[in-house]
């Protein structure tokens, strides 16, 4: 049996969700028996956490996290959609918001932190330009809503939902209903306004996002030996290019 499967079996028929507390371990070059004795704990223990023939609770992980310094969210990370409620997630980057306010849509396998409060199921766009620039903008890719009176009406007078058009284009910018029927105006303090368009649909913005630290790869959390005594550095917005 190779390492890396050793790793992932846990010897319990129900296992917790797997972590990254092996990872951020390694990478600060601690063996289990150090982590444990600075827990107060014995690196069986640590084994079992690490393994997940045990529950990793936040209070736990918030302990290791210290220990690793490491924000403790991270440490119940991992790739599962059955991971741990309070743990960081990863949110898929699947474009990015250019000039004009216009969306791109692209293919990547990046992922940007997410909290742990995001719904399931949500993606992120990266904003390129303005005073936004290098944070990432979330919704959920599958919430695809009507126009309608009660959509103008939340929108206020921000710019709360992604909007696509008729045309195949969609945009950041702010819904005005025209005089026409079923047409509106998409509005912008600094650019021009985009006149009598028709739109398909509209996606609720539920936030934006900084990339605070970066997310170990797939990969990366199932090499067993990972990069010894690497520290740890929060990203910053040139790391998440």
């Amino acid at each position: 049996m190779s390492r890396v499967s050793r790793k992932e079996q846990s010897r319990l028929v129900n296992p917790p969700p797997p972590n990254s507390i092996r990872f951020f371990r390694i990478r600060a070059g601690l063996a289990r028996q150090e982590v444990g004795r600075k827990l107060g704990v014995s690196g069986e223990t640590i084994r079992k956490l690490e393994q997940c023939d045990t529950w990793l609770d936040a209070d736990r992980a918030v302990e290791i996290g210290r220990i690793l310094h490491v924000p403790y969210e991270l440490l119940g990370f991992s790739y599962v959609s059955h991971g741990y409620a309070w743990a960081t997630r990863a949110i898929p980057v699947v474009g990015e918001i250019t000039a004009n306010d216009e969306v791109k849509f692209v293919e990547t396998d990046r992922h940007v932190a997410g909290g742990a409060h995001l719904p399931r199921g949500c993606v992120a766009l990266h904003i390129k330009i303005g005073k936004m620039r290098g944070l990432y903008l979330i919704y959920q890719k599958d919430a695809q809503l009507a126009i309608s009176k009660d959509i103008l009406a939340r929108q206020g007078d921000r710019e709360r939902f992604l909007v696509h058009l008729v045309n195949g284009t969609t945009w950041w910018r702010h819904i005005v209903p025209s005089p026409a029927t079923d047409l509106y105006h998409l509005h912008s303090q600094y650019l021009d306004t985009l006149n009598d368009v028709r739109i398909a649909w509209v996606l609720e913005i539920l936030g934006f996002e900084l990339p605070r630290y970066p997310l170990p790869t797939p990969a990366q959390l199932g090499e067993e030996g990972g990069s010894p005594s690497k520290p740890w550095t929060p990203m910053n917005d040139g790391a998440a290019q």
